[in-house]
């Protein structure tokens, strides 16, 4: 069942972060992602009470602070990234680097990996890396690099954290982690002089992002509370090939073969992974 969770929540992270990165193209990626966790904020407590929890310790508090920060900072990141860049490119080099670093997080701290599993992430990683191949004509600047390099090591921090809270205490924190993100965001833009609402145009495209944004979270929120967090990263890491879907779809962004290609074997790496 984690196995399930952690597709549905990467392809609502590929939905999410599309549209965070044509929001990010019209307004600051600051105010795209405080804006749209503000309007994805009703969704967090329809999902705390319809999960449910039994007990909520301090440390699952802690942890979804910590998560907050390190999501924060992740999704200003690679918003910034996707805008700046282009997006079919941008999104898989992140979700590279998301799938491999919690899978040496977890083995490091004692997990175990079963020989099916690791073909699977090994087919995972080549289907990203294919699908982030072909740079050819694409916006792919050393400041484009950096920004999707903190925003993969950020969201990273966001998921080893997650993974640390129990399941008896179901989405609080996921509720905390929230208000930690609004709370900063909030501060940055005061600090930036960015509290103008968003134009009524961007709304759609904002809401689309939070509330698909928030959705994965709760998804990958539960997955790994109840499985691996290698496995459950890996398969929510799979979320580029959404991206690159939605950004053929709207842009009329032109995939190559081996993107293509990579494509296909995310849904192999999926299968095998979820098997």
């Amino acid at each position: 069942m984690s196995q399930v969770l952690a597709v549905l929540a990467s392809v609502l992270y590929g939905i999410g972060d599309f549209a965070g990165g044509l929001g990010a193209r019209k307004m600051t990626p600051w105010s795209v992602t405080v804006w749209s966790l503000l309007l994805a904020l009703p969704l967090v407590f329809v999902g705390l009470f319809i999960v449910g929890w039994d007990e909520v310790t301090t440390a699952d508090i802690g942890y979804g602070a910590v998560a907050g920060v390190f999501g924060f900072i992740g999704i200003v990141a690679l918003y910034g990234a996707l805008a700046a860049g282009t997006m079919s490119i941008v999104s898989p080099m992140t979700g590279a680097l998301i799938a491999l670093i919690p899978v040496v997080w977890g083995l490091v701290a004692g997990e175990t990996i079963s020989g099916r599993q690791w073909i699977g992430i090994v087919v995972a990683i080549i289907a990203i890396t294919l699908v982030a191949w072909d740079r050819t004509h694409a916006k792919l600047t050393p400041a484009v690099m950096l920004t999707g390099l903190v925003a993969a090591v950020a969201l990273s921090g966001f998921f080893i954290a997650l993974d640390h809270t129990a399941e008896a205490s179901g989405q609080w924190p996921l509720v905390v982690e929230n208000a930690v993100a609004l709370g900063l965001g909030f501060v940055v833009l005061v600090f930036r002089k960015e509290l103008s609402p968003p134009p009524r145009e961007a709304l759609p495209v904002i809401a689309v992002a939070g509330n698909g944004t928030v959705a994965a979270s709760m998804s990958a929120l539960l997955a790994l509370q109840t499985g691996p967090l290698g496995i459950t990263v890996v398969l929510t890491s799979i979320y580029p090939a959404f991206t690159v879907i939605a950004a053929v779809i709207v842009l009329h962004e032109r995939p190559t073969v081996m993107q293509r290609g990579g494509i296909v074997l995310a849904l192999v790496a999926a299968a095998l992974l979820v098997a």
